[in-house]
């Protein structure tokens, strides 16, 4: 009998995930090829053997249990007269990192030889790690203490693992990671601008800077309906929405305009600007300062009290859940590791393409490869992601009240117009040229600098290279926007993760 064609779509679900947090997204790609049949059948894949507490067990040791998996799936599609013929990724939160090690796999036995990748999608995908940017004592803290609470995944996430680093070597143009993912028609990514501090627009949208900054360190701040973010002191910038899509998904390629956005670091700017623009009575806006300063003294302790407060509510169950629980099951991950470290090949082994040989034929190369969550349940996870989010605010929070100076003398306020793909390019540490329009870009960015690590930004540098398709979301009607964009489970306020959903499955995903 002769084999049908078909596409094969794997979902790699994230941190302490199951594989029923792509239930809506499974439904939609399925429902979409139901009402757009073709000669191909679509066959949707979740991955199951990482669930829980096994997103522990490392990046590498979990990229290869769903290479193996995808091998399996491919030989028992095949056992019943299914040929795939094209293959797709889509990877949720650490799923996105699981699944690009997973690809660097089956490019390294030659899966893509006779299957065609057509799509490589990631939402909310920390492809920069979660290192908190920054050298305060809190920082630090955090950055030495999380990764001992994830296991192996943990250190990798936080570039702790080795001298290079996992998610360094994954981002090198000679390794087969970076290779396998080259090989894919569409690359694409989906990133939350507000309320997903861990993996927020630098990290997850591979940016040098994160001028969605604003949204966060103010809650006052929003996105208006023309499409404006106005900070406090008057400067503003303007954006673009995705036609059909906004409110929700901006676009990265459309030209935006910064206004009145100048450096202030430069103590003898700041006070020339000081002697030009302000008024006589200098003890009223003095006054005035002053009250700036002691409102946002209160508002960052007050964000360490909405820590402390979440803490006290939900520390009965995350001492159960989560705190005495976790400590066993990085034991637990520890054994594991040991135990199937056989399955992992050397790293080394990894940066180069192999030599070419002859392959024997797929069916032979195949052989020879190696719950429905309650309620309570999905809702003490996303509790959970708003802690840590809350933790991560917490000592993130700036005394700086002006992160950004209104330049309003005569010859009117500096601006730029640029696009949100332009500004993720451009390293503000590195940046030589003298031209105007780079002197622009470095004033205009400098409020939005970030403290990076020298191996974040040589991840961001390699992967830019690659021909990402990027989307910003602006998801405002709750404050679990990770959970949200993939709409991990039904929730009222996930309206919005739907509209994104309809997005990914009608205008990036190539059936």
């Amino acid at each position: 009998m002769e084999s049908k064609n078909c596409h094969l779509v794997v979902l790699c679900h994230g941190l302490w995930g199951v594989s029923d947090h792509f239930a809506y997204i499974e439904a939609q790609l399925r429902t979409y090829s139901s009402l757009n049949p073709s000669d191909e059948q679509l066959v949707v894949y979740t991955t199951k053997t990482n669930e829980r507490f096994r997103t522990y067990d490392g990046i590498d040791l979990c990229g290869t249990r769903v290479a193996e998996e995808i091998l399996a799936e491919s030989l028992r599609l095949q056992e019943q007269g299914l040929a795939v013929r094209r293959f797709s990724v889509v990877g949720y939160s650490l799923g996105g990192l699981i699944a690009r090690y997973a690809i660097g796999v089956l490019y390294y036995r030659g899966f893509f030889q006779d299957i065609e990748p057509v799509n490589f999608t990631t939402f909310c995908s920390p492809h920069v790690g979660v290192l908190t940017p920054g050298s305060g004592v809190s920082i630090r803290i955090f950055n030495w203490l999380v990764p001992i609470l994830l296991g192996k995944s943990g250190h990798q996430l936080f570039l702790k693992d080795s001298s290079v680093p996992l998610l360094k070597l994954m981002s090198l143009p000679n390794t087969v990671f970076f290779r396998g993912l080259a090989q894919f028609k569409n690359i694409s990514l989906y990133s939350n601008i507000r309320s997903d501090i861990r993996t927020s627009w630098w990290c997850s949208g591979i940016s040098y800077v994160n001028p969605f900054d604003i949204l966060d360190k103010n809650p006052n701040v929003k996105i208006d309906k023309d499409g404006y973010i106005h900070f406090e002191n008057g400067s503003k910038f303007s954006l673009k929405f995705v036609p059909n899509y906004e409110p929700v998904i901006l676009d990265v390629d459309q030209p935006i305009t910064f206004t009145g956005l100048v450096d202030g670091s430069s103590k003898s700017n700041l006070n020339q600007m000081v002697q030009e623009d302000l008024p006589d009575d200098n003890d009223a806006d003095g006054n005035a300062a002053g009250c700036s300063k002691t409102a946002n003294f209160f508002q960052r302790k007050f964000k360490w009290a909405i820590m402390l407060f979440k803490f006290g509510v939900y520390l009965p169950m995350w001492v159960t859940w989560f705190v005495l629980h976790n400590w066993l099951q990085v034991i637990n991950s520890t054994v594991r590791v040991v135990k199937e470290s056989s399955k992992l090949h050397s790293l080394l082994e990894l940066c180069d393409e192999p030599e070419p040989v002859s392959r024997p034929p797929l069916t032979k190369r195949l052989s020879e490869a190696s719950l429905d969550l309650n309620r309570f349940e999905s809702g003490l996870h996303d509790h959970g992601d708003e802690f840590i989010d809350s933790v991560f605010d917490a000592i993130t929070s700036t005394k700086d009240i002006n992160r950004s100076i209104f330049d309003n003398r005569e010859n009117g306020p500096l601006s730029l117009t640029t696009t949100i793909k332009k500004l993720g390019e451009f390293d503000l540490a590195t940046e030589t040229s003298k031209t105007q329009d780079a002197d622009r870009y470095r004033q205009i960015l400098a409020p939005f600098k970030l403290d990076l690590s020298p191996e974040q930004k040589d991840i961001i540098k390699h992967l830019n290279t690659l021909p990402w398709h990027k989307y910003p979301l602006y998801i405002t009607k709750t404050n679990a926007t990770h959970a949200a964009a993939i709409v991990r489970h039904e929730d009222p306020a996930f309206e919005e993760g739907k509209v994104v959903v309809q997005h990914f499955v009608q205008h990036v995903f190539e059936h």
